[in-house]
């Protein structure tokens, strides 16, 4: 008897957190639908719409990416929208931002050292500074 009640008690446990972790989820992203106030756009829009012909395409890819790795609805992100403030990318473990980052590296071709991801805040920092560093290789 006490084993089922012990068994019990962890199931109850167990569904208790899946609750609070779906709950907090949602509220993230109710969070972040209220701060990104941009009109809706595909990435493709956003890249012709926020950055410059030769940027436009880095901008779409490098959204793309980002929607890999965060469950929110990106169609509304501005260009200068932080990730930890606006997007509550705080709420990613590590391995998430270490995975954005090694997508990025390999979709380009580039390297971001440690001390240059610390200061990219922003859609447009990783655009910015994934422009360079591919202008910078094929130079």
């Amino acid at each position: 008897m006490t084993s089922t009640v012990a068994i019990a008690a962890a199931v109850i446990g167990v569904a208790a957190i899946g609750l609070l972790v779906w709950l907090q989820e949602r509220f993230v992203r109710s969070l972040v639908a209220r701060r990104l106030r941009g009109e809706p756009r595909t990435p493709e829009e956003f890249g012709r719409h926020y950055f410059t012909p030769d940027t436009a395409d880095i901008a779409t890819r490098v959204r793309e990416i980002l929607a890999r790795h965060i469950q929110v609805d990106l169609s509304r992100l501005g260009p200068d929208d932080r990730f930890i403030e606006d997007l509550e990318m705080v709420e990613l473990d590590s391995l998430s931002t270490v995975n954005f980052t090694v997508d990025i590296e390999q979709d380009f071709g580039i390297a971001i050292p440690d001390t240059d991801a610390e200061r990219i805040k922003t859609l447009r920092d990783v655009v910015e500074y994934v422009a360079g560093a591919v202008r910078h290789t094929t130079a």
